[in-house]
């Protein structure tokens, strides 16, 4: 029976269906099982099918590059430690600040010049001079404890309005002289007059520069004080009295005065200065809180225009402080402290220096022993409700700064914790949220070594340590940007055809965004080279390195911890155990 046109017979339809059947299978294989695509040319960088030979070398060793990485950033650590910390002086590796100059400016290096010249000359000259001689106790200044002194902003009359401003200072100063051992340490008054038989141990330690030793002299004749605040409130008298007073006060200069002087200008200025000194003859604060302060106060206001006397007053008022404004807001003093400790022969430049730090050792665990917590309750806010107190000192400057720095770093702790609970919520995984913690925090210490073993940069300024808060914002961010594009490489089907292709995709995707942040960033703070302050130059250069290491860890460290984490740890492949640390065939891509 002829076919019709157009149709088939049962047995071809079998066939045909036969035939579709297989093709049907195939494409369902391609789709599930996708063959990758050349994307990349091969190169020197990247594999014939046009992945990063890199990224393929952390594919096949993840747990080795992992281990080597974290082992070197501990090791860096540790050569830190041996070759920058206990190298330090003191213990202390910041860089004490000084007065900061711009280095290469031409002024700069002329006053450093003669500046060397100078101390190195008058080191030599004193050697000479003193060669074989005995210097006495505690004759010469070893060093000096200063006290500034801030009225509240409550506290309109000034740090002087008030005895209860007066006695708040006074108890910065009597930390150290109300403690028999300070004598041990004080500068000796040397112009004091003693008997014949008197020895270095019967001298009085030399009085702290301060206002406070005119408010509480050893003696107060009001009536002599009120009688030189009314002859220098006269008008003109202010300015006949600077006019003579060198000549007829001091002995000095006499051939400069112009003309004839009238007997009575002449007995005027020496009356006048003959009571001025008797009265600043006994400011030597042994005395107690004189009753009428304001009295002092406008003596002082008077004193400060007079030109032989205003040393007396000027150093501890502040600039606004005058007779028409007797206030003051600010006020400042000084201790000072005498060495050497014993009567000493001069010996040779290395010998003395030698005996001066072992000196300086034994004054600052003094310090750091019987003062230092006494310091700082006394410059606490809470301390006084009129007054705010600071200090400063050069032997314990290093360690109050070390501490300061130690504080603001236990803050930086919770700045941290915030980052690793942000990095959990962000990768769902504690290993992920540990890693880049860890690779976060290491880059301080690889930096610093850079910084400082390799770059031999020896100016490391406590500006520094805010780098920490930088690297926790930059690198949470990197870390951010890695997963984000993690996590959109499964959509993408073309790249799943093996761990490899999908982690080169990922890498490249992430590594050239984060390399433009970061470059850019690093760039931003390099320009801070252009100015001349040494301490905001150490700080941008270090950041700028900061942020390149937390680069190269993010897409080293934390790319290979992605890796363990995808064999591992994702789709709690291995039940999360991540040992033996080799490949899993088939990784979760290819499955």
């Amino acid at each position: 029976m002829p076919k019709e046109k157009g149709s088939i017979s049962p047995k071809e339809a079998v066939d045909v269906e036969e035939a579709v059947v297989p093709a049907n299978d195939e494409e369902q294989s391609e789709e599930s099982n996708p063959k990758p695509t050349l994307t990349h040319q091969p190169s020197f960088f990247t594999d014939n099918r046009g992945n990063l030979k890199v990224v393929n070398l952390v594919v096949r060793r993840p747990c080795t590059i992992f281990t080597f990485i974290i082992v070197l950033c501990i090791v860096l650590s540790f050569l830190l430690q041996i070759i920058v910390f206990r190298a330090a002086e003191n213990g202390n590796p910041f860089t004490v600040p000084e007065n900061e100059f711009d280095v290469s400016d031409e002024r700069s290096i002329q006053y450093d010049s003669l500046r060397l010249a100078q101390e190195e000359v008058e080191e030599a000259r004193k050697l000479k001079e003193r060669a074989g001689q005995v210097t006495p106790k505690q004759s010469e200044l070893a060093d000096i404890m200063y006290w500034v002194f801030e009225a509240q902003p409550s506290n309109e009359a000034g740090v002087f309005g008030s005895r209860e401003s007066i006695e708040a200072m006074k108890d910065g100063f009597d930390i150290f002289l109300e403690d028999s051992g300070f004598r041990d340490f004080c500068l000796f008054d040397y112009q004091q007059q003693l008997g014949p038989n008197a020895t270095s141990d019967d001298r009085e330690c030399r009085a702290p520069l301060s206002p406070l030793t005119m408010y509480y002299a050893s003696s107060w004749d009001s009536e002599k004080v009120a009688a030189v605040i009314d002859n220098l409130k006269v008008p003109g008298n202010i300015e006949k009295f600077n006019t003579l007073a060198l000549c007829y006060v001091q002995q000095l200069y006499c051939d400069r005065l112009e003309g004839n002087i009238d007997p009575s200008d002449a007995a005027f200025a020496m009356a006048l200065g003959a009571n001025i000194t008797s009265i600043t003859s006994t400011w030597d604060m042994k005395g107690n809180l004189v009753e009428n302060i304001n009295q002092v106060t406008e003596l002082a206001s008077y004193l400060i225009q007079i030109d032989v006397f205003k040393g007396f007053v000027d150093f501890g008022f502040d600039t606004e402080f005058t007779a028409e404004n007797p206030v003051s807001k600010f006020s400042r003093g000084i201790i000072f402290w005498g060495g050497p400790m014993e009567d000493s022969k001069q010996g040779s430049e290395e010998e003395m220096e030698k005996l001066e730090d072992s000196e300086d050792d034994i004054r600052k665990d003094y310090i750091k022993e019987n003062y230092l917590e006494k310091m700082d309750e006394q410059s606490k806010k809470s301390t006084h409700s009129t007054i705010r107190s600071y200090y400063f000192m050069t032997a314990i400057i290093g360690d109050v700064i070390l501490n300061i720095v130690t504080k603001d770093a236990t803050l930086a702790i919770f700045s941290f914790v915030f980052v690793f609970l942000w990095i959990r919520l962000n990768t769902r995984s504690w290993f992920l949220a540990f890693v880049g913690l860890f690779e976060i925090f290491f880059s301080i210490p690889v930096a610093w070594f850079i910084f400082t073993v390799i770059f031999q940069i020896k100016y490391f300024a406590t500006l520094n340590s805010l780098a920490i808060f930088v690297v926790a914002a930059i690198g949470a961010d990197d870390i951010f940007i890695f997963m984000d594009a993690y996590k959109q490489s499964q959509y993408h089907l073309d790249i799943l055809c093996d761990l490899e292709t999908r982690m080169s995709w990922v890498y490249r995707r992430t590594g050239v965004a984060m390399a433009i942040t970061s470059a850019t960033t690093c760039a931003a703070f390099l320009c801070t080279l252009i100015t001349p302050l040494t301490s905001i130059q150490s700080f941008g250069i270090f950041a700028a390195v900061v942020i390149f290491i937390d680069y190269v860890l993010v897409m080293t460290l934390f790319c290979t911890a992605v890796v363990i984490y995808h064999n591992r740890y994702e789709n709690n492949a291995r039940f999360g155990c991540c040992c033996p640390c080799g490949t899993v065939t088939p990784s979760n891509t290819e499955k």
